[in-house]
């Protein structure tokens, strides 16, 4: 058995530990407003739904580049205007991921290095990308900081948004207000270089029966 104790290890070097298991992970494509009304766009695979009432999602966004010194764009325009949109990323815009994930100076257009394109959003001012097939507007409800902000692999801004709406392309509805899961074609993080796709030949699924319906079954089974 290979034991592999925590202490003593650079940040980079647990941060990569972590996300080698930690898998797989959805990605949240984000995009934000920069100051000069230009949309940023950038990955984040530490991403989670929380709750229901109200809807939350998590996002952990680095606190600087891992290049310069300096703070990331998404989180300077999240900071600045209190919303972001999470664009769902599938296996039609996957071959950018990493492209847009690069940390360009400030004032390259990530959507013209992918050539995609943006939709108005519905009730936040940040635009989705039209060539995701969902989007949740969100607007941030409450920000936890952790780590040492002067390393880029301790220093995080844990965001809690709250999902005010959420748009869909009817190619992944199987009813009205329902998401058939076996159309999205997600794609999930793994271990660096690596990805999954969730495709139809990927998926599984199993019955959740309650331990109550259990007992009833053995009840009248006897």
């Amino acid at each position: 058995m290979n034991v592999i104790h925590m202490s003593g290890r650079s940040p980079a070097h647990k941060q990569g530990l972590l996300s080698q298991l930690v898998v797989p992970r959805p990605i949240a494509m984000i995009t934000t407003l920069d100051p000069d009304g230009g949309i940023n766009v950038a990955p984040y695979s530490y991403y989670m739904p929380v709750c229901g009432e109200p809807p939350l999602i998590a996002v952990t966004i680095g606190a600087q580049r891992e290049g310069t010194a300096e703070p990331k764009d998404t989180w300077l325009n999240i900071e600045r205007t209190g919303e972001f949109v999470v664009n769902l990323t599938t296996v039609a815009i996957a071959e950018h991921i990493e492209a847009v994930a690069r940390e360009y100076p400030r004032g390259v257009s990530e959507m013209d290095v992918a050539d995609w394109r943006p939709v108005p959003s519905q009730v936040v001012d940040t635009p989705s990308l039209a060539d995701s097939p969902a989007h949740l507007e969100c607007r941030v409800h409450e920000v936890i900081d952790r780590g040492d902000h002067t390393s880029c692999f301790s220093g995080v801004h844990i965001v809690l948004a709250e999902v005010v709406c959420i748009t869909t392309d009817d190619s992944i509805m199987s009813a009205p207000d329902r998401i058939d899961p076996t159309r999205v074609r997600a794609v999930g993080r793994m271990g660096f270089p690596y990805f999954v796709a969730a495709g139809e030949e990927a998926l599984f699924h199993q019955e959740r029966v309650a331990y109550a319906e259990l007992e009833r079954a053995d009840t009248s089974a006897n």
